[in-house]
Protein backbone atom coordinates (compact mmCIF):
# COMPACT_ATOMS: atom_id res chain seq x y z
CA UNK A 1 0.00 0.00 0.00
CA UNK A 2 1.30 3.43 -0.75
CA UNK A 3 1.72 6.53 1.58
CA UNK A 4 -1.66 8.09 1.08
CA UNK A 5 -3.19 4.62 1.07
CA UNK A 6 -1.17 4.58 5.20
CA UNK A 7 -2.53 8.07 5.91
CA UNK A 8 -5.92 7.30 5.08
CA UNK A 9 -5.72 4.47 7.63
CA UNK A 10 -4.07 6.58 10.33
CA UNK A 11 -6.37 9.71 9.91
CA UNK A 12 -9.23 7.10 10.39
CA UNK A 13 -8.00 6.04 14.27
CA UNK A 14 -8.52 8.17 16.63
CA UNK A 15 -5.38 10.49 18.46
CA UNK A 16 -4.17 8.62 21.34
CA UNK A 17 -4.32 11.19 24.32
CA UNK A 18 -1.24 11.46 26.40
CA UNK A 19 -1.05 10.38 30.13
CA UNK A 20 1.21 12.62 31.02
CA UNK A 21 1.08 16.02 28.96
CA UNK A 22 4.05 18.03 30.51
CA UNK A 23 6.32 14.70 29.50
CA UNK A 24 5.73 15.55 25.76
CA UNK A 25 8.04 17.46 23.90
CA UNK A 26 6.34 20.49 22.15
CA UNK A 27 8.03 19.71 18.98
CA UNK A 28 6.09 16.37 18.91
CA UNK A 29 2.91 18.62 18.83
CA UNK A 30 3.21 21.24 16.53
CA UNK A 31 0.64 21.58 13.87
CA UNK A 32 -2.56 19.08 15.08
CA UNK A 33 -2.08 19.79 18.87
CA UNK A 34 -1.97 16.02 19.30
CA UNK A 35 0.99 12.77 19.83
CA UNK A 36 1.44 11.67 16.24
CA UNK A 37 0.85 7.85 16.29
CA UNK A 38 3.05 8.05 12.82
CA UNK A 39 5.52 10.88 13.48
CA UNK A 40 7.06 12.06 10.71
CA UNK A 41 10.55 14.57 10.05
CA UNK A 42 10.69 17.44 7.23
CA UNK A 43 14.17 17.89 5.69
CA UNK A 44 13.97 21.13 8.21
CA UNK A 45 13.30 18.83 10.86
CA UNK A 46 9.59 19.80 12.21
CA UNK A 47 7.84 16.71 13.30
CA UNK A 48 3.84 16.24 12.05
CA UNK A 49 2.14 13.16 12.14
CA UNK A 50 2.11 11.70 9.07
CA UNK A 51 -1.58 12.65 8.35
CA UNK A 52 -1.62 15.93 8.90
CA UNK A 53 1.63 16.80 6.90
CA UNK A 54 0.97 14.52 3.90
CA UNK A 55 -2.50 17.00 3.75
CA UNK A 56 -0.44 20.02 3.87
CA UNK A 57 2.15 18.99 1.33
CA UNK A 58 -0.69 18.09 -1.48
CA UNK A 59 -1.95 21.83 -0.65
CA UNK A 60 1.24 23.32 -0.87
CA UNK A 61 5.35 21.64 -0.76
CA UNK A 62 6.03 24.03 1.81
CA UNK A 63 6.89 23.21 5.65
CA UNK A 64 4.01 24.78 7.73
CA UNK A 65 6.09 25.89 10.37
CA UNK A 66 9.08 27.82 8.83
CA UNK A 67 7.78 27.60 5.10
CA UNK A 68 10.94 26.02 4.24
CA UNK A 69 10.79 24.15 0.61
CA UNK A 70 9.58 20.51 1.13
CA UNK A 71 7.79 17.48 -0.91
CA UNK A 72 6.54 14.83 0.36
CA UNK A 73 9.53 12.10 -1.11
CA UNK A 74 11.35 14.43 1.26
CA UNK A 75 9.86 13.06 4.55
CA UNK A 76 11.45 10.32 7.00
CA UNK A 77 10.60 8.88 9.54
CA UNK A 78 11.74 9.66 13.38
CA UNK A 79 15.44 8.04 14.50
CA UNK A 80 17.44 8.10 17.20
CA UNK A 81 17.26 10.19 19.74
CA UNK A 82 14.13 11.84 18.91
CA UNK A 83 12.61 8.35 18.41
CA UNK A 84 13.22 7.09 21.41
CA UNK A 85 11.99 10.00 23.28
CA UNK A 86 8.79 9.26 21.39
CA UNK A 87 8.54 5.37 21.85
CA UNK A 88 8.49 6.71 25.91
CA UNK A 89 5.63 8.74 25.74
CA UNK A 90 2.72 7.01 27.74
CA UNK A 91 -0.90 7.52 26.35
CA UNK A 92 -4.46 5.98 26.33
CA UNK A 93 -6.46 5.08 23.95
CA UNK A 94 -8.21 7.99 21.64
CA UNK A 95 -11.34 5.42 22.14
CA UNK A 96 -11.35 6.13 26.37
CA UNK A 97 -14.04 8.42 26.22
CA UNK A 98 -16.04 5.27 25.14
CA UNK A 99 -15.16 3.17 27.34
CA UNK A 100 -11.54 1.53 26.19
CA UNK A 101 -9.31 1.31 29.10
CA UNK A 102 -6.25 0.25 27.40
CA UNK A 103 -2.99 2.37 28.43
CA UNK A 104 0.42 1.95 27.29
CA UNK A 105 3.33 3.49 24.90
CA UNK A 106 2.74 5.38 21.61
CA UNK A 107 4.54 2.40 19.71
CA UNK A 108 1.66 0.13 20.17
CA UNK A 109 -1.10 2.94 19.78
CA UNK A 110 -1.56 2.07 16.35
CA UNK A 111 -1.81 -2.18 16.40
CA UNK A 112 -4.46 -1.78 19.49
CA UNK A 113 -6.40 0.88 17.86
CA UNK A 114 -6.31 -1.42 14.52
CA UNK A 115 -6.33 -4.80 16.15
CA UNK A 116 -7.90 -5.24 19.76
CA UNK A 117 -10.01 -1.82 20.37
CA UNK A 118 -13.75 -2.94 20.83
CA UNK A 119 -14.42 0.68 19.98
CA UNK A 120 -12.46 1.16 16.97
CA UNK A 121 -13.91 3.17 14.06
CA UNK A 122 -16.23 1.23 11.81
CA UNK A 123 -14.36 3.33 8.97
CA UNK A 124 -11.15 1.92 10.04
CA UNK A 125 -11.88 -1.41 10.33
CA UNK A 126 -13.48 -1.37 6.58
CA UNK A 127 -9.87 0.72 5.27
CA UNK A 128 -7.72 -2.53 7.21
CA UNK A 129 -9.88 -5.17 5.73
CA UNK A 130 -9.43 -3.35 1.92
CA UNK A 131 -5.61 -2.83 3.03
CA UNK A 132 -5.38 -6.85 3.53
CA UNK A 133 -7.08 -7.69 0.89
CA UNK A 134 -5.00 -5.15 -1.07
CA UNK A 135 -1.83 -7.34 0.24
CA UNK A 136 -3.60 -10.78 -0.60
CA UNK A 137 -3.74 -9.22 -4.41
CA UNK A 138 -0.08 -8.61 -3.96
CA UNK A 139 0.68 -11.68 -2.96
CA UNK A 140 -1.03 -13.69 -5.84
CA UNK A 141 0.10 -11.20 -8.42
CA UNK A 142 3.50 -11.78 -6.84
CA UNK A 143 3.07 -15.84 -7.45
CA UNK A 144 2.20 -15.41 -11.03
CA UNK A 145 4.63 -13.07 -11.65
CA UNK A 146 6.93 -16.30 -10.42
CA UNK A 147 5.48 -18.92 -12.64
CA UNK A 148 6.07 -16.40 -15.60
CA UNK A 149 9.59 -15.03 -14.53
CA UNK A 150 10.26 -19.29 -14.84
CA UNK A 151 8.86 -19.44 -17.91
CA UNK A 152 11.26 -16.26 -19.09
CA UNK A 153 14.31 -17.82 -17.52
CA UNK A 154 14.27 -21.05 -19.34
CA UNK A 155 13.46 -18.44 -23.06
CA UNK A 156 17.01 -16.64 -21.55
CA UNK A 157 19.22 -19.30 -20.48
CA UNK A 158 18.64 -21.10 -24.55
CA UNK A 159 19.21 -17.23 -25.82
CA UNK A 160 22.62 -16.86 -23.41
CA UNK A 161 24.01 -20.01 -24.60
CA UNK A 162 24.10 -18.73 -28.05
CA UNK A 163 25.38 -15.30 -27.57
CA UNK A 164 28.15 -16.98 -25.26
CA UNK A 165 30.65 -15.53 -27.83
CA UNK A 166 29.52 -12.03 -28.03
CA UNK A 167 29.66 -11.78 -24.08
CA UNK A 168 33.36 -13.13 -24.03
CA UNK A 169 33.26 -10.09 -26.43
CA UNK A 170 32.02 -8.01 -24.31
CA UNK A 171 33.97 -8.50 -21.26
CA UNK A 172 37.19 -8.35 -23.20
CA UNK A 173 36.06 -4.71 -24.05
CA UNK A 174 35.00 -4.23 -20.51
CA UNK A 175 38.56 -4.89 -19.47
CA UNK A 176 40.58 -2.97 -21.63
CA UNK A 177 38.33 -0.29 -21.13
CA UNK A 178 39.03 -0.45 -17.23
CA UNK A 179 42.41 -0.53 -17.33
CA UNK A 180 42.67 2.42 -19.78
CA UNK A 181 40.67 3.82 -16.86
CA UNK A 182 42.95 2.30 -13.98
CA UNK A 183 46.13 4.14 -16.48
CA UNK A 184 44.15 7.37 -16.15
CA UNK A 185 43.73 7.27 -12.52
CA UNK A 186 47.36 6.15 -11.37
CA UNK A 187 48.24 9.75 -13.78
CA UNK A 188 45.48 11.42 -12.01
CA UNK A 189 47.31 10.52 -8.79
CA UNK A 190 50.82 11.28 -9.58
CA UNK A 191 49.72 14.90 -10.58
CA UNK A 192 47.71 14.81 -7.28
CA UNK A 193 50.41 13.97 -4.65
CA UNK A 194 53.84 13.51 -6.15
CA UNK A 195 55.63 12.34 -3.00
CA UNK A 196 56.46 16.19 -2.17
CA UNK A 197 54.62 17.64 0.87
CA UNK A 198 55.06 21.09 -1.06
CA UNK A 199 51.44 22.12 -0.48
CA UNK A 200 50.61 25.64 0.19
CA UNK A 201 48.25 28.16 -0.34
CA UNK A 202 48.22 28.13 -4.45
CA UNK A 203 47.56 24.22 -3.75
CA UNK A 204 44.19 23.94 -1.72
CA UNK A 205 42.28 22.96 -4.65
CA UNK A 206 44.81 20.24 -5.12
CA UNK A 207 44.66 19.46 -1.90
CA UNK A 208 41.03 19.08 -1.67
CA UNK A 209 40.95 16.93 -4.39
CA UNK A 210 43.26 14.65 -3.10
CA UNK A 211 41.89 14.20 -0.17
CA UNK A 212 38.33 13.64 -1.89
CA UNK A 213 39.58 11.20 -4.16
CA UNK A 214 40.60 8.42 -1.20
CA UNK A 215 38.31 9.87 1.51
CA UNK A 216 38.34 6.21 3.51
CA UNK A 217 40.91 4.96 2.16
CA UNK A 218 43.98 6.73 2.75
CA UNK A 219 47.27 5.75 0.65
CA UNK A 220 49.51 4.03 2.84
CA UNK A 221 52.48 6.09 1.31
CA UNK A 222 51.04 9.35 2.52
CA UNK A 223 51.58 10.40 5.73
CA UNK A 224 48.78 12.20 7.55
CA UNK A 225 50.97 14.24 9.91
CA UNK A 226 52.74 16.01 7.17
CA UNK A 227 49.37 17.00 5.59
CA UNK A 228 47.60 17.62 8.83
CA UNK A 229 50.87 20.42 8.86
CA UNK A 230 50.12 21.98 5.45
CA UNK A 231 46.75 22.32 5.84
CA UNK A 232 47.63 23.99 9.67
CA UNK A 233 49.73 26.86 7.16
CA UNK A 234 46.99 27.26 4.47
CA UNK A 235 44.87 28.14 7.61
CA UNK A 236 47.40 30.35 9.15
CA UNK A 237 47.53 32.17 5.55
CA UNK A 238 43.77 32.84 5.35
CA UNK A 239 43.61 33.45 9.34
CA UNK A 240 45.81 36.08 9.09
CA UNK A 241 44.39 37.29 6.05
CA UNK A 242 47.38 38.24 3.43
CA UNK A 243 46.12 40.16 0.89
CA UNK A 244 48.19 38.28 -1.42
CA UNK A 245 46.38 35.09 -0.74
CA UNK A 246 44.81 33.73 -4.23
CA UNK A 247 41.16 34.37 -5.39
CA UNK A 248 38.38 32.50 -3.56
CA UNK A 249 40.82 31.66 -1.01
CA UNK A 250 37.94 31.58 1.97
CA UNK A 251 36.10 29.39 -0.24
CA UNK A 252 38.94 27.12 -1.37
CA UNK A 253 39.83 26.42 2.66
CA UNK A 254 36.29 26.22 3.64
CA UNK A 255 36.05 23.32 0.52
CA UNK A 256 39.51 21.65 2.21
CA UNK A 257 38.16 21.78 5.94
CA UNK A 258 34.60 19.99 4.70
CA UNK A 259 36.51 17.68 3.07
CA UNK A 260 39.16 16.70 5.56
CA UNK A 261 36.35 16.47 8.18
CA UNK A 262 34.09 13.89 5.54
CA UNK A 263 37.56 11.79 5.38
CA UNK A 264 39.53 9.43 7.91
CA UNK A 265 42.57 10.25 7.05
CA UNK A 266 43.30 12.33 10.73
CA UNK A 267 43.83 11.12 14.44
CA UNK A 268 41.29 12.65 17.25
CA UNK A 269 43.24 15.38 18.35
CA UNK A 270 43.86 16.79 14.32
CA UNK A 271 40.30 16.17 14.02
CA UNK A 272 39.48 18.47 16.76
CA UNK A 273 41.75 21.18 15.78
CA UNK A 274 40.14 20.98 12.28
CA UNK A 275 36.86 21.59 13.72
CA UNK A 276 37.74 24.25 15.63
CA UNK A 277 39.16 26.03 12.51
CA UNK A 278 36.31 25.45 10.39
CA UNK A 279 34.11 26.69 13.38
CA UNK A 280 36.08 29.69 13.73
CA UNK A 281 35.55 30.81 10.02
CA UNK A 282 32.83 29.49 8.14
Amino acid sequence: MGSSSRVGIMSAIPPPVPLRLAEVPEDLMQRCMSVPTDPTITPCQHVFCGHCIYRALNASNLCPIDREPCQIHQLQTLAGCTRRIWTGIQVKCGNHDSGCGWTGGIGDYEDHARTTCVHANVTERSERRIHELEQEKTRLMDRLQTSESARISVETQLADAKAKNQELKKYEVQYLLLKSLNDLKEVESKRLFNGQYDFGRHDVVRLAQLISKHLEDKPSEIDRNKIYDCIRGCYNDLDRGYSDNPAHYYMDMRMLLATCLASTWFSNRQRDSLIRWYSEKF
